[in-house]
């Protein structure tokens, strides 16, 4: 994978996430609003959850809108002809026990722990203030790192910094 392909996955993942988000707002929102759910009794509450729920899905869509679009508008395509892991890297982890699989981290300070599949690998969009961003931040190609991950410590090399 390269650093456009991963830019691109993660875009669209971005988008997908807030058009899903923006259906389940909607349909919060038809909730809320329905006949049914005008309350008959004074301990009838469905309507008033309903309102709630309609109101936290909302506050949802303007976060992932707002995750899309700046991404979108913030990465820049071209990384510098740097050797370190810095934002807005791609970084290619080889597990050195061979029964794991690839893994790739993109560094990001937006839409932080979003995991995506890509072929046979996955690519986590990592934060630098994460116990991973913090220990992937200004490492170079070829240095072997620990990570835990999923509760279990595993080594990598760093095989390519894009």
């Amino acid at each position: 994978m390269n650093r456009k392909t991963a830019i691109d996955l993660i875009i669209r993942a971005l988008e997908a996430r807030f058009e899903t988000a923006r259906a389940a707002a909607q349909q919060a929102r038809e909730a809320a609003i329905n006949e049914e759910s005008v309350a008959e009794t004074k301990y009838d509450t469905f309507g008033l959850e309903s309102s709630y729920l309609a109101h936290g899905q909302s506050q949802r869509v303007i976060e992932c809108e707002n995750d899309w679009l700046q991404f979108s508008r913030q990465v820049p395509i071209e990384n510098d002809a740097n050797d370190k892991v810095v934002l807005w890297s791609l970084i290619r982890l080889v597990p050195l026990n061979e029964a794991l699989s690839l893994r790739y981290f993109f560094i990001s300070n937006i839409a932080g722990g979003l995991s995506l599949q890509y072929l046979h690998s996955s690519l986590v969009l990592i934060s630098p203030e994460t116990p991973v961003g913090k220990i992937l931040l200004g490492q170079e190609e070829g240095e072997c790192i620990s990570l835990t991950l999923a509760g279990q410590t595993t080594e990598f090399e760093i095989d390519s910094i894009q």
